[in-house]
């Protein structure tokens, strides 16, 4: 796994072919070993290789030739970024970004991501795959606001209790239609579409 990448993951992660060829027992445990050690990093100070972790879980029962690749990218991404330190300062109030790439996975499911700052620095993220399959990008948004609701109100009560005065808690979207339902107004009707 020498050399080094730019980027956490290639742009053919969520790519899958069924054809590769499974890795050989001793390889695949190789495998296992090193995406557990990823996702310990990835959740202590790497936040940045979350979402190429959180997919490299999906392969650990069966990993092919393709998932051994995509690990290797990862590998030589924190090879050429060991001075990238985690920087995190307070500011006024938490500000929470929530997004989803709709039915990207294998089985159609699509891949959530939410981070969550203080100020300076992302205070808390997460990726993940959804749990259900959803009919539209929209559906997806949705779904992924209602996953993280329980950590912004949690986020929230705690600060309060510290003496902290708590604003309007703002969650980010970048999907008009998600944030119209999420505001329970209904979203402009598309042409031919009854929504």
């Amino acid at each position: 796994m020498t050399g080094m990448a730019k980027t956490p993951a290639a742009g053919h992660l969520f790519r899958t072919n069924k054809n590769c060829e499974k890795l050989s027992k001793k390889k695949a445990q190789g495998f296992h070993h090193i995406v557990a050690k990823l996702l310990y990093l990835c959740r202590r100070m790497h936040q940045d290789i979350q979402t190429a972790v959180a997919y490299l879980c999906t392969c650990i029962k069966s990993p092919n030739v393709d998932d051994y690749k995509k690990l290797k990218h990862v590998i030589q991404y924190l090879r050429g970024t060991p001075d990238l330190t985690l920087t995190i300062e307070p500011g006024e109030h938490p500000r929470w970004w929530v997004d989803s790439s709709y039915s990207v996975n294998h089985d159609m499911q699509s891949h959530s991501g939410i981070c969550m700052t203080l100020g300076k620095g992302v205070a808390y993220s997460g990726s993940n795959k959804q749990k259900l399959n959803t009919k539209s990008s929209t559906a997806a948004e949705l779904v992924d606001i209602d996953d993280t609701m329980g950590k912004v109100l949690w986020t929230r009560h705690f600060l309060a209790e510290q003496g902290q005065y708590m604003p309007t808690t703002t969650i980010s979207q970048d999907n008009k239609s998600t944030i119209l339902l999420a505001e329970n107004r209904r979203p402009p009707v598309a042409k031919g579409l009854d929504i």
